[in-house]
Formats: C-alpha cells, sequence, structure tokens
C-alpha cells in the first residue's frame, strides 16, 4: 500500500519519480493521482473566507503533477494510497527526509494542534509516541480519548415513554387497550410507563462515530478501544439520521461533560474531512490550514503565558473606510479589516499583531525579505485600531528560521509607528512570549538600529 510523507509545497506526480528530482518531488500511483487530484481541486474556505484550492495542477515535465500549498494532514484515497503532508518546519537531509525529521514534524504539528483545536485537548497514554504514528492514526486516537474520557464520565439519559404487553402490572394500565383484549391473551396487560435510557441524539451520534473509526483504524489498540466503547453503548442504536441528530444534540448541566464529544462526533462524521461539510467524496480526509493552525496558537501561547494581557483574534466591525452617498455623506462601510491578535492591557498601549506562516531569508539583512505588503497591511490596521493612541505598536510573528540573528528587528514607519518582527521559535516544546518584555525592549532596539545595526527578536 503506497504511504507518501510529502511537506508544504512539495510536489506531486503521477507515476514514477522523475530522474534526478529531488526530495521535494513524490511519486504516486497514476489511479490514486487521479483521484486524488479530483479532490483537491474542489474549492475550500480559506482563512479569509475566501475560495482557494488544496493543491494547484501544474506539470513534472511531461507529467501531471500536483503543488501542494500550505494545507497539513493527511488524504487516503479509495485504493488505499495515503498522502501525509507534514509542516515545512524541519530540514530534508540528503535526498530523502530522515526518520528524525519526519518525526519532528509530525510532533510539531500535534503540539500546535493540542494547543489550538478544541478536538485534541487529550492526554494520549504516555507509552504511546504520536511523532512516530502516521498523522490518521493520531487524529483516530485523539479522537477516541476524548470519547472515552466522556462515555466513562456518563453516557446522557432521558426519560422515554415506554407502551408495551407484558405480564404484570408497570406503570399505568392501558384501560382502553386491555377492555379490548382478547380471552386467550387476557393474561399480558397493556402498560405505559416512564424509562430512564440512553435513547437520544448524542450517544447514537457517538455510536456511529465509534463503528466508522473500527472500519477505518489499522491499530490493533485503537481497535481494541472502539470496542470496550460500544460495549459501554450496549443497546445505543447508530445514528440513522445524521444532520438531525446534530441539530437536536442538546446536553443539560449534568451532562456537560459530554459536550467535547460532539466536535469529534463532527469530525469523524463528515467523512473525517470538515472542508468538505459532509459531502460524498471517494477520499477521505483530515486536513488543516497551517495559516489558521499558526495563528491559534500563538494566540493560544499568548493567553496562557501573559494573564494580564487580554487576547482578542480576528476582531470584526472595522473597515478602512465608507462608501460616499450622492449627496456626500458618509455611507456603508467599505473595505473591512481584521486583523489576527488585539493585544489589550488595562494600563498600556494597544498592540496591533498579525501572524504568518511565511519562512523569511535572513540573507536579506535589511528586512529579512518581509514583504511590502505585510508592512502596508499593519499600517492599515494601525491607522484604524490605534487612532486615538499615543504610541502605536504593530508586530508580524513569524516561525523562527534558521541562521537568523539573535537580536530583535524593529522599523520605524509612517507616522512615528513601530513595526517589530517578532520569531517564535517551534523547535521548543513551549516557546515563551512575554507581550511585556517584547513590548518594552523598543527604545533599546531602536537605539541600536539608528546605529546602524539590524535586531531581531527570537522567542
Amino acid at each position: 500500500m503506497t504511504y507518501v510523507v510529502a511537506r508544504e509545497y512539495d510536489l506531486i506526480v503521477r507515476g514514477p519519480k522523475p530522474e534526478g528530482s529531488g526530495p521535494g518531488v513524490h511519486a504516486f500511483p497514476p489511479q490514486a493521482f487521479d483521484e486524488l487530484r479530483a479532490f483537491v481541486q474542489r474549492p475550500v474556505a480559506g482563512k479569509q473566507g475566501e475560495n482557494e484550492v488544496l493543491a494547484r495542477p501544474t506539470l513534472k515535465g511531461s507529467q501531471p503533477a500536483l503543488r501542494l500549498r500550505q494545507w497539513v494532514g493527511v488524504i487516503r484515497v479509495s485504493t488505499g494510497a495515503t498522502l501525509e503532508i507534514l509542516p515545512k518546519t524541519h530540514e530534508r537531509s540528503g535526498n530523502t527526509d530522515t526518520e528524525t525529521a519526519i518525526e519532528q514534524s509530525r510532533a510539531l504539528l500535534v503540539r500546535m494542534l493540542a494547543a489550538a483545536g478544541e478536538n485534541y485537548k487529550a492526554a494520549l497514554p504516555a507509552d504511546l509516541d504520536p511523532a512516530r504514528m502516521p498523522l490518521f492514526e493520531v487524529v483516530l486516537r485523539y479522537a477516541l480519548e476524548i470519547l472515552k474520557t466522556a462515555i466513562r464520565r456518563g453516557i446522557p439519559h432521558t426519560y422515554l415513554n415506554v407502551e408495551e404487553e407484558r405480564i404484570g402490572l408497570r406503570g399505568r394500565l392501558n384501560t382502553p387497550r386491555q377492555a379490548n383484549q382478547p380471552p386467550y391473551r387476557a393474561h399480558l396487560l397493556h402498560v405505559s410507563y416512564d424509562e430512564f435510557l440512553p435513547e437520544r441524539p448524542e450517544p447514537r451520534l457517538v455510536r456511529l462515530a465509534l463503528e466508522r473509526i473500527a472500519r477505518r483504524t489499522l491499530r490493533s489498540d485503537n481497535r481494541r478501544i472502539v470496542r470496550e466503547l460500544l460495549a459501554s453503548l450496549e443497546g445505543v442504536p447508530s445514528s440513522r439520521e445524521v444532520k438531525k441528530d446534530f441539530q437536536a444534540w442538546e446536553l443539560e448541566r449534568g451532562y456537560a461533560h459530554f459536550a467535547p464529544a460532539k466536535g469529534v462526533c463532527k469530525l469523524i462524521l463528515e467523512e473525517l474531512n470538515p472542508l468538505t461539510a459532509g459531502e460524498r467524496s471517494r477520499a477521505t480526509a483530515v486536513l488543516f490550514d497551517m495559516n489558521v493552525i499558526f495563528e491559534e496558537y500563538i494566540a493560544e501561547l499568548l493567553r496562557k503565558q501573559n494573564l494580564e494581557w487580554t487576547v482578542k483574534t480576528q476582531e470584526k466591525g472595522k473597515s478602512l473606510g465608507h462608501r460616499l452617498n450622492a449627496d456626500g455623506s458618509k455611507g456603508k462601510a467599505a473595505f473591512p479589516i481584521r486583523p489576527d491578535l488585539l493585544l489589550e492591557h488595562p494600563t498600556r498601549p494597544l498592540i496591533v499583531a498579525d501572524t504568518k506562516w511565511k519562512r523569511l531569508s535572513p540573507d536579506k539583512l535589511t528586512t529579512l525579505g518581509v514583504s511590502n505588503a505585510d508592512a502596508y497591511q499593519m499600517v492599515a490596521y494601525s491607522e484604524v485600531f490605534q487612532s486615538t493612541s499615543q504610541q502605536k505598536e504593530v508586530w508580524l510573528i513569524y516561525p523562527l528560521v534558521p541562521d537568523a540573528p539573535t537580536h530583535p528587528l524593529n522599523f520605524k514607519v509612517a507616522n512615528e509607528r513601530t513595526l517589530r518582527v517578532v520569531f517564535v521559535d517551534l523547535g521548543q516544546v513551549t516557546p515563551t512570549l512575554d507581550i511585556g518584555r517584547l513590548a518594552g525592549s523598543d527604545s533599546n532596539a531602536l537605539d541600536s538600529q539608528e546605529g546602524g545595526q539590524d535586531s531581531w527578536p527570537i522567542v
């Protein structure tokens, strides 16, 4: 069975790998490639809501090929061929990815998902190393751990009315029906009573999710957990109307512990692919936009490490301007803007920040390759969100690149604004992001810049 491990922006070719190709080119069987190509060209919603595709068709010589983009995760086509896409954070060695580099990239993705994604906030067993597991199995195992915790803390029940014919009285006697009972069945009573049963939407969806995991996992330990959990749900039927059951999902206060199971069920039952929203597809996939994951990961780090600061994400409701009506009066808002992060403090100026999942170039000493468009974007954000502030500071946050200098990089831009480039070392298990220290380093950093030295913050 074909299993290919690639990185963001690698090239997937149809058929054998061309001679002389580098480590960023990967072969894929023709039939599996055709199915993969059909799947990845379906439009999906990007970070800002615009439609985009998962990969772009191209050619490698005369061979059809696909250029991957910033989406990471796993795609498994109906033939069983699997493509695992990892972040582009750990360098290759030689002509192929070393096992260590693959494990480091996979471990990083799992850490970021655990911090940023609700479906991955579960503790895996200590003897289980997700970095050595295929990513598809890692996703399934996280789902199982969350479902196991929810089930063990109690399955939601509700009172249901039961009507049956039985020996002996229970509940209320159905007098009209009993009066019409034939003589040869006179010893049986028509009764009606309420029974406390797990026959409700939440357990039905969980059972269906477990059954689907059982069909897709290849690990024996995952199958064992599924069997144990299904035994706990004995008597609960599988959901037959998934959409209707999700709409009816409503937990009482005593079953709040079951809430995390909803996100897991959505992930599993929507074809293991949040992008296709449950549409039928021959491919099974779980994919993540690294732009979104990086933003959510940074936001979570900032919240945990800076308790006195309020961290807001994707703040809406602001725009660059308004359309003018025919009489010159102000009309509807135009050109809406939405920064990734707003950092607020009771006594300190507001900081506007944007996360950029990009690799900068240390050899470009003046700006490291920070694009003009990114700088213009931050000035526009500052103009709208910091119009009344005396001190105007904006941040661009990037993943740390190799060979970057170790001093802060700050710029003075339009109207004495400070543009700060912040690097986050994703090689650390928990990178440090101290807002007060970074914001407070302004004067020294700018003094050194005026003296002709470039500087860079590495966090």
